[in-house]
């Protein structure tokens, strides 16, 4: 029973990275493809603020190492390989879990 619980639980948090991870893609495509003033809209805006705290913690790791002067930010690349990797390490200990794929 209480294998079921944690496993529940690591399913939601695996499908919050999941969510996590669209929204990134979609902020960046925005930063792509959006058009200047676009780009100040409160939907931007808001879709920066949510993925900053991942994007902004492989910013400055990229700073570190000195590979930020680059003139692509690959941090939301970085972003999204670490969520899904985290994500698919969360569903196979569900799985382990409960002994049922997913």
């Amino acid at each position: 029973m209480t294998g079921q619980i944690v496993a529940s639980l690591l399913k939601a948090v695996a499908l919050f990275l999941d969510v996590w991870s669209w929204l990134i893609f979609i902020q960046s495509a925005f930063t792509i493809f959006a058009r200047p003033k676009d780009k100040e809209s409160k939907a931007v805006k808001l879709l920066s603020r949510m993925t900053e705290p991942v994007n902004g913690l492989f910013r400055r790791l990229l700073r570190r190492t000195g590979i930020y002067g680059m003139p692509v930010d690959i941090s939301p690349m970085l972003s999204l390989i670490a969520l899904w990797a985290f994500s698919r390490l969360l569903n196979q200990l569900a799985e382990n879990l409960t002994g049922f794929p997913h």
